[in-house]
C-alpha cells in the first residue's frame, strides 16, 4: 500500500490548484462532445472527398483513441521530468492542436491535428489526476467529486455551445478550444512541482513500479468503464424508439437525467470513507438496476427513470475509481500509474459499442441486451463488494 503523501512545504493556493486540475479534467470531454452537433456540417463540407466516410468520424473519435494509447507515456514523462512542465506543455499543445482546424481546410491535416489533440489530452487527464493525489492526499475525495460534477455539466453546456457554433459554420465548434487558454494561464500561475517528504524512499533505492496495484486498478476500471458507457451511448436511441419526441426533446431529457450524475458525485463525497469495494458495490448496483429498468419497461417514462438511476451510479463510479488509483500508487510512480488508469477508462469507451453489438445480436435486440448488461453490472457489483470490501485490502477511495 502506498504511503500517505504529504507536502514537504505548505500548499500554496490550494483552491486555485484544485479548480485548475478539475478544469483540466474537462478537456477530454471538450475534445469530443463539442463536435457532436457539427458532424452533419463536416460531412456536408468534406463528404465529396475520398474516404470521407472514414475520416470525418475520426475527427470526433481519434482524440480518445490517442489519449488511451499515450496516457502511460505521458505519466512516465511526468514522473521522469516533472509534473509541472509536462502539464503546462500538454495544455499548450492542446490549444494549438484544437484551434488548428480554424485555419486549415485539409481533411487529412485536420484528422492529424485531432490525433495531436488526443496526445495532449493524455497529458492533461493523466497528470491532473496524479496532481490531485499529490497535492491533496487524504482530502482528494473533495476534488474528484467536483471532477465528476464538472465533467457532467461541461458535457451538457458544450453540446449546446457546439450546436450554436455549428449553425454558423463547420469550423465554429473548433473555436471552443480557446477556452483552454485561461486554463493554461491558471496552470502557469498556480501549478508548482509537488515534492514528497518521504525521506526514507528518497534515501534508499527507488522502488520498482507497482505492477500488481496498477494492473488491479486498470482491470477494474476497464470493466467498470465498459459497463458505465452502455447507457450514455444508447439512451438517445432508446428514447427516440419509445416516442420521446424530437431530437431536441431527447437532448433535453438526457440533460435532465445527467443531473443525477452530479448527485452521484456528491453522494460519493459523502460516502468516500468506505472501502473501494463498498463504493463500487453501491455504484455498480445503481448502474445495473438502472439498466434493468430500461430493459424491462416499454415506455420512455420507464427509460427516463432507469437512466436517472444509472446516472446516479455513474456519478459515483468514476470519482471512486480515480481516488482509489491515487491512493494506491506511490508518489514517484503515480503519473505512470494514472496513465494506465486513463488508458483503461478510455479503452472501456471504445470496447463498449462492439461488445454491446455482439450481445444485441445474440439477445435479439437492444432492450434485452441492455437488460443483460444490467445483470452483468449487478454481478460485477457483488464481486467487487465481497472481494474488495475490506478496508485494509483495498485502500479507501
Amino acid at each position: 500500500m502506498a504511503a500517505t503523501f504529504q507536502q514537504a512545504r505548505p500548499l500554496r493556493h490550494p483552491t486555485a490548484k484544485g479548480v485548475t486540475l478539475v478544469f483540466a479534467q474537462v478537456l477530454p470531454v471538450m475534445a469530443i462532445v463539442a463536435l457532436f452537433p457539427a458532424i452533419p456540417k463536416l460531412f456536408a463540407h468534406f463528404g465529396g472527398l475520398p474516404h470521407a466516410g472514414l475520416l470525418v468520424p475520426m475527427i470526433v473519435t481519434i482524440p480518445s483513441l490517442c489519449a488511451a494509447l499515450f496516457a502511460p507515456a505521458a505519466g512516465w514523462i511526468a514522473d521522469r521530468f516533472g509534473r509541472r512542465p509536462a502539464f503546462v506543455g500538454g495544455i499548450a499543445l492542446y490549444i494549438l492542436a484544437g484551434l488548428t482546424p480554424l485555419v486549415v481546410d485539409d481533411l487529412i491535416l485536420i484528422v492529424a491535428s485531432r490525433a495531436v489533440l488526443g496526445l495532449a489530452d493524455a497529458f492533461a487527464i493523466t497528470i491532473s489526476s496524479a496532481l490531485i493525489g499529490d497535492y491533496f492526499g487524504d482530502q482528494r475525495y473533495r476534488w474528484v467529486a467536483w471532477t465528476g460534477a464538472a465533467t457532467s455539466i461541461a458535457g451538457t453546456v458544450l453540446i449546446a455551445a457546439g450546436g450554436i457554433l455549428a449553425d454558423a459554420s463547420w469550423r465554429g465548434p473548433f473555436a471552443i478550444y480557446a477556452l483552454a487558454v485561461p486554463l493554461l494561464l491558471m496552470a502557469i500561475a498556480f501549478i508548482d512541482e509537488p515534492v514528497s517528504d518521504d525521506r526514507g524512499r528518497r534515501a534508499g533505492k527507488p522502488a520498482g513500479f507497482p505492477w500488481a496495484a496498477a494492473l488491479s486498478i486498470g482491470s477494474v476500471t476497464l470493466i467498470a468503464s465498459i459497463i458505465y458507457y452502455v447507457e450514455p451511448l444508447n439512451i438517445a436511441t432508446i428514447l427516440a424508439d419509445r416516442g420521446a419526441g424530437s431530437s431536441t426533446q431527447v437532448g433535453l431529457i438526457q440533460a435532465a437525467t445527467s443531473l443525477a450524475y452530479i448527485a452521484g458525485a456528491f453522494l460519493y463525497r459523502r460516502l468516500h470513507g468506505h472501502s473501494i469495494g463498498a463504493l463500487l458495490g453501491i455504484a455498480g448496483g445503481l448502474i445495473g438496476a438502472g439498466m434493468i429498468l430500461i430493459g424491462l419497461t416499454t415506455s420512455y417514462y420507464g427509460a427516463v427513470a432507469g437512466a436517472t438511476v444509472q446516472q446516479l451510479g455513474g456519478g459515483m463510479v468514476i470519482p471512486a475509481l480515480l481516488a482509489w488509483g491515487q491512493a494506491r500508487l506511490p508518489f514517484d510512480q503515480r503519473g505512470r500509474g494514472m496513465g494506465i488508469w486513463a488508458t483503461s477508462f478510455f479503452a472501456g469507451a471504445f470496447l463498449c459499442p462492439p461488445i454491446l453489438s455482439a450481445i444485441v445480436g445474440r439477445a435479439g435486440g437492444l432492450d434485452p441486451a441492455i437488460l443483460m448488461m444490467g445483470v452483468i453490472a449487478l454481478i460485477f457489483a457483488a464481486l467487487v463488494r465481497f472481494s474488495m470490501g475490506r478496508r485494509q485490502d483495498a485502500t479507501t477511495a
